[in-house]
């Protein structure tokens, strides 16, 4: 895997530094001023790896660092890492087509933290699968809910029917009982012409009870029918209320385990801000008991989690019409407590472990000490000054533990020497500097054992660094910082090297060569470019001599929002942006443009052309290697415009000629009339001899149609109602870094003069032609 970009939220000065791509190459450097931001850039992909912040780092707001990276990722590896649930869909298919995987870490309040699948499109997938989980466990809660009320209604329809019929029955019994009056009462009439308006009341009452029978009749096939169904009901209705019972245990199982994590964040953090350790043992068994109970709260978190998802799955199936036995049966089967899907922590904290190794190069761990206890090496104990430099060195060696046990002291000595000849030489392959002429340092270790004088560690062994040169033999710590640093950044590099876990590496380092001679800091350099095919390296620097001016893009330029202002956000540029980043920001970009310039013999004793400044000369040296002029021409850029009268007198008093470009803008024109003046004093030979004026271009950068300038040298789609170079200053453009940066491109896409369009063509050679006209 291969980190490329990455992304900080609320990182000391960050508050969102956006995606930033790092260099194709596997070099990035980082620059900026002091307080800019560039160490926290470092400092924020080290804690990516580790896990872990302080307190310091946090802004004033007190909002949690969240901060993403994204790895170049073979979709066989991800298929292979995550085989142990399922993947939500869609997942392996993105992770295929874009080769891309993001992690982002988030920090919570107590400065712990956990890795999750991050990036939009990755991230909106496993949204929609917890969105189509959660509505199906709605789903389930509702049929529940509903199987719960249903058992409430058919009880209630049954208690109705039976208070109906009932009343039925008193009905039916009333009406017997005055039939029967009402008989007896006609009998005793019919011997005496029995009254009409009697047999008519019996008759009716007659069919009363008729109807009241019937309708008793319905009445009891009803009730049995609501007595099976409400009989039924409430056996579903245990199995439901049991799963309401266990979510009732489960909310309450939650709440307990927050509220016991908050009150063990809470005096964790007392615990570690006690200085004392007397102070320490008076809250160490309140943190013990406290961390006991939330052991506890955990483990009934556990249980009641997976009591409920059971429940409620059974309940369901069973109000879904399923028996128990087979309800039971199917729920065992399908384990609905385990989930078979990977979350996006899970699948996160899983492919996490195949990322490559971050390690941040700095003092305490990585310079080599003067001494160690062998012990504090081979236990990797990071409170030990100089413990990973060592291990390195040790790793380097092809040391083992086994090593040190050799019985005769006299054949381990002999190895030793090997060893430190081997390495000696490797070393000064890296390290070209001498002391002297002729004399090059070289390095060893040697073993010993504490004397009494020591009586804690009396007979334990200890490993002694040198640092040598002909005449004498000091620990590190006794030669230069310089020396020591680049010995330690050599014994990092080389043990990365013989790494056997595969995941590669990113190499963080923190203004790298900062003792160093401006040639040895040239050779970081070169190592970089070295060891780049194996490991990444991103490295924060002020110096020109760690730039390379070919290959800007390996750049990210960092910034203050307002630049006089410490308290304002960070700020940051990449290779395309870099044009926006301040004068003062960019200035090790310049310094190189100018050393690079200083190095060669640029004036001749004809023909030289002084230029306005540097982007002038950048623009017109490579528009002229596309194109053969009959004449040679020798262009010296000025390193600013109001230098170019300086120039002006320094060629004059060696005797060499020269022609003077200005362009059109005030400043070149004011320039202009001031040679004609000062220079010609009004004749017009000596003006057409040494003085060319763009006219109406005011810079160099109008010479390009708009078009081709928004093509080849912005590489943006935008307005430019007015002429390039207003533009340019309107929008706050760095015109160096624009034009070193057309240079480049040019050369690299060995593009043609036919490549521009009409318009530009035809103006520079406007130009040159009105060059031609003067030159011998």
């Amino acid at each position: 895997m291969k980190l490329i970009s990455f992304r900080i939220h609320n990182y000391r000065s960050i508050i969102d530094s956006g995606w930033n791509d790092l260099s194709p190459d596997n070099i990035t450097g980082i620059i900026g001023q002091n307080e800019s931001g560039k160490t926290s850039i470092l400092e924020a992909l080290n804690s990516f790896y580790t896990g872990t912040v302080s307190e310091d780092i946090l802004r004033g707001d007190m909002s949690l660092p969240v901060v993403s990276c994204c790895f170049e990722i073979d979709p066989g590896l991800a298929g292979k890492v995550l085989d142990e649930k399922e993947l939500p869909p869609g997942v392996l298919k993105q992770i295929k087509s874009s080769r891309e995987l993001c992690l982002t870490r988030i920090w919570d309040e107590d400065l712990g933290s956990r890795i999750k699948i991050g990036g939009q499109k990755m991230s909106a997938l496993f949204d929609k699968h917890e969105k189509l989980n959660s509505e199906y466990q709605k789903k389930l809660h509702k049929k529940v809910d509903a199987c719960l009320e249903k058992k409430d209604k058919a009880v209630q329809l049954y208690a109705e029917a039976e208070k109906d019929r009932k009343m039925l029955v008193q009905d039916i019994d009333r009406f017997r009982l005055l039939i029967a009056e009402e008989q007896k009462e006609s009998k005793l009439k019919k011997g005496k012409d029995a009254d009409k308006a009697s047999l008519a009341r019996l008759s009716k009452m007659e069919k009363d009870l008729a109807q009241s029978t019937g309708t008793l009749t319905r009445k009891k096939k009803e009730l049995q029918l609501l007595k099976k169904e409400a009989e039924e009901l409430t056996r579903n209705y245990k199995i439901a209320e049991s799963s309401r019972q266990a979510t009732i245990r489960l909310d309450t199982a939650i709440d307990v385990l927050e509220s016991t994590y908050k009150e063990l964040r809470d005096l964790q953090r007392i615990f570690n801000s006690i200085k004392y350790e007397i102070d320490r043992r008076g809250v160490k068994p309140e943190l013990d008991k406290l961390n006991e109970k939330y052991v506890k709260a955990l483990q009934e978190y556990d249980l009641a989690n997976e009591d409920a998802i059971i429940k409620l799955n059974l309940a369901y199936k069973v109000a879904e019409g399923m028996t128990l036995t087979a309800a039971e049966r199917e729920v065992e089967s399908e384990k609905p407590h385990i989930d078979k899907y990977y979350s996006r922590e899970e699948a996160g904290t899983a492919i996490f472990e195949h990322i490559p190794e971050f390690v941040l190069f700095e003092d305490f761990s990585s310079l080599l000490p003067n001494k160690i206890d062998l012990e504090d090496i081979l236990g990797a104990n990071r409170e030990v000054e100089g413990m990973r430099a060592a291990r390195n060195f040790l790793k380097l060696s092809g040391l083992t533990p086994s090593f040190f046990v050799e019985g005769s002291s006299r054949l381990l000595k002999q190895k030793i020497e090997r060893l430190n000849r081997s390495i000696t030489v490797d070393f000064q392959d890296f390290w070209r500097q001498q002391i002297g002429k002729r004399n090059k340092i070289s390095i060893s270790f040697e073993m010993e054992h504490y004397s009494q004088s020591h009586p804690e560690k009396s007979g334990y062994p200890y490993l002694e660094f040198w640092i040598k040169d002909r005449h004498e033999r000091l620990y590190p710590k006794q030669r230069s910082r310089g020396v020591r640093w680049f010995l330690s950044f050599y014994l990092e590099l080389k043990a990365a090297a013989l790494s056997e876990h595969g995941k590669g590496m990113v190499l963080l380092i923190d203004e790298p060569g900062l003792s160093l001679h401006a040639r040895a800091q040239e050779d970081v350099l070169k190592v970089f470019d070295y060891i780049k095919d194996r490991m990444q390296v991103i490295y924060s620097t002020h110096s020109p001599h760690l730039i390379d001016s070919k290959k800007i893009y390996r750049l990210l330029a960092v910034q203050r929002e307002i630049e006089d202002k410490d308290s304002s956000e960070t700020k940051i540029f990449n290779a395309k942006s870099l044009t926006a980043a301040s004068a003062d920001t960019l200035s090790p970009i310049y310094t190189l443009i100018g050393a690079r310039l200083s190095e060669q013999q640029y004036i001749r004793q004809k023909n030289n052309v002084i230029l306005e400044d540097i982007s002038t000369y950048y623009y017109l040296s490579t528009i002229l290697s596309l194109i053969e002029l009959e004449k040679e021409v020798y262009l010296l850029p000025s390193s600013h415009i109001s230098n170019v009268e300086t120039l002006v007198n320094l060629l004059l008093g060696w005797g060499i000629d020269f022609i003077v470009l200005t362009g059109g803008n005030a400043k070149g024109l004011e320039i202009h009339n001031d040679l004609k003046q000062n220079l010609c004093r009004g004749d017009r030979k000596l003006e057409k001899k040494y003085l060319i004026n763009m006219e109406s271009f005011l810079s160099v950068e109008d010479f390009f149609s708009t078009l081709d300038f928004k093509k080849y040298v912005l590489h943006q789609r935008v307005g430019i109602p007015e002429s390039n170079s207003i533009f340019l200053k309107d929008n706050r453009y760095s015109r160096a870094v624009l034009a070193s940066n057309f240079m480049n491109e040019v050369q690299d896409n060995n593009m043609k003069f036919e490549d521009f369009d009409d318009e530009t063509k035809e103006n520079f050679m406007w130009l040159f032609r009105k060059l031609e006209n003067i030159l011998y």
